[in-house]
């Protein structure tokens, strides 16, 4: 048979064990980070979605609302991008502004002790699918700047490519 009737069964086969192994590591804890809270969250996110973080010291922090209203307007290509983002303000609990995940009670806390943001102004954070952080910003990030550090990450190339196989 020819080795081009194979490549679409072998590229699945490959993404199937992929998965697979990912999963089997993230059951067994090893990348657990901060307490059970923060763990918990932050690992049923992992492999899943990427996460912009955005920290500030109070809601009327400068720039807060306008960094989500933008990310607004960018809202299917945050999708296709499996983007959320996640708000963490004062004293509050950390709540989502785009996109929906459950967050336990704590999340907060542990997120501010894992990442450490400044403690005035805005801290906006990309963290990866595998639960690390990507970049770090002071400011209002314009959407793009997130896209073009996200499309040349290796897992987002292999999402591409897998896309346009399916397709």
């Amino acid at each position: 048979m020819a080795h081009w009737l194979f490549t679409p069964y072998l590229r699945c086969m490959r993404k199937i064990i992929a998965y697979g192994l990912m999963a089997a590591i993230a059951s067994t804890g090893v990348f657990s980070v901060g307490s059970a809270a923060s763990a918990t969250t932050l690992d049923r996110l992992k492999f899943k979605n990427r996460v912009i973080l955005l920290f500030a010291k109070s809601r009327s922090t400068a720039g807060l609302d306008q960094q989500v209203d933008i990310l607004r307007d960018f809202r299917p290509e945050m999708r296709e991008r499996d983007l959320i983002v996640l708000r963490t303000t004062g004293s509050e609990e950390t709540r989502s502004a785009i996109g929906y995940t459950s967050i336990d009670r704590g999340t907060a806390r542990d997120l501010r002790n894992k990442f450490k943001p400044v403690g005035s102004g805005m801290t906006v954070i990309l963290v990866g699918k595998d639960g690390t952080e990507k970049g770090r910003w002071q400011r209002v990030v314009q959407p793009e700047e997130f896209f073009e550090l996200i499309d040349a990450m290796p897992m987002r190339k292999r999402e591409i490519e897998e896309q346009s196989v399916t397709n």
